[in-house]
């Protein structure tokens, strides 16, 4: 915030208009500020906040390859916080892997990244496997670990930190690749050449004052249907048969996996981004004001304080 000092002991300052203080909504007698991006979180006093800090999901496997693991979650409902700035890094997507790249093989789904607010962070989730010359790559670990690659010997998913769950397994000498974990269970296993892992489900918070599901797996592919995300943003996984049907990208500010391609040349979506949400009663709490207020003002004379916006002043 930029300050102005006048004559008359007078003060006025504006908000930096290059900083994200977050969208504000009020549910009854709380606060919400939601981040889909980047920010800063300024309480000018200690209190007890809410918070849901969902990474990015990971990207979708190519040929014939994993569903995404969707972006770690994590809550928590009484985290306490004192009069200094908060720095708020929202997590991204990893794109989806190679159907072939320059050297000739199928590449993983690239992880998510990371969102953290505090001492919180959620990872980002884990990239979908695939299936290279003669092997299945196992899916990576990260928030919820991604869907192993189909054909070959099979492949294991990928692992889980504290914040989700482990990826489906891609099934041996069949086209079907696991499903991407969810924050709320495992990626489902490929079961046959027709029929794919699923994502694994991920987790409903009502922090916003409605319930939604966020952090879904991606789904895994298949020859011949498509293979469901998790609910929670996860993209489902594509076919290869007639007609071809790619992968679908993770939902945005979700988390969700990215979901799997099958053939050959087609990549892999890409993951959900994540998202970082506070709540706090309005009551107990000081803080820097939110976006809806970026350009405001204020001025401080002896008698009276005036804050300014374009549409409506504060006096007291």
């Amino acid at each position: 915030m930029a300050i102005t000092y006048h004559a008359g002991r007078r003060i006025q300052g504006t908000n930096d208009p290059t900083l994200n203080y977050g969208t504000k909504s009020i549910d009854g007698s709380y606060t919400v500020l939601k981040f889909t991006e980047g920010g800063v979180f300024q309480p000018t006093s200690a209190f007890n906040v809410e918070y849901l800090v969902v990474a990015g999901g990971g990207g979708g496997g190519g040929r014939i390859g994993g569903g995404g693991g969707a972006g770690g979650l994590q809550t928590n409902t009484g985290h306490a916080v004192t009069a200094q700035s908060y720095s708020i890094t929202v997590g991204t997507g990893g794109v989806g892997g190679d159907g072939n790249n320059s050297s000739g093989q199928a590449t993983n789904g690239v992880n998510g990244t990371s969102s953290i607010f505090s001492t919180i962070t959620s990872i980002g989730g884990g990239g979908g496997g695939a299936y290279q010359t003669a092997q299945a790559t196992n899916g990576s670990s990260g928030g919820s670990g991604g869907g192993g690659g189909g054909n070959a010997s099979g492949s294991s998913g990928g692992t889980s930190s504290s914040n989700g769950n482990n990826g489906g397994t891609g099934l041996s000498g069949a086209s079907s690749a696991g499903g991407g974990g969810g924050a709320g269970a495992v990626g489902v296993g490929g079961a046959s050449a027709s029929i794919g892992g699923a994502g694994g489900v991920g987790l409903s918070n009502s922090i916003t004052g409605s319930a939604v599901y966020y952090a879904g797996g991606g789904g895994g592919a298949s020859d011949a249907s498509v293979s469901a995300g998790g609910n929670g943003g996860g993209g489902a996984g594509g076919k290869g048969n007639s007609p071809e049907i790619i992968g679908v990208a993770g939902s945005a500010n979700t988390g969700g996996g990215g979901g799997a391609s099958r053939n050959d040349n087609i990549q892999g979506a890409t993951g959900g981004s994540g998202i970082v949400i506070l709540r706090f009663l309005t009551s107990d709490s000081i803080f820097h004001p939110s976006t809806s207020q970026v350009g405001s003002r204020f001025e401080e004379t002896d008698t009276r304080k005036i804050y300014h916006r374009d549409d409506l002043d504060f006096k007291e």
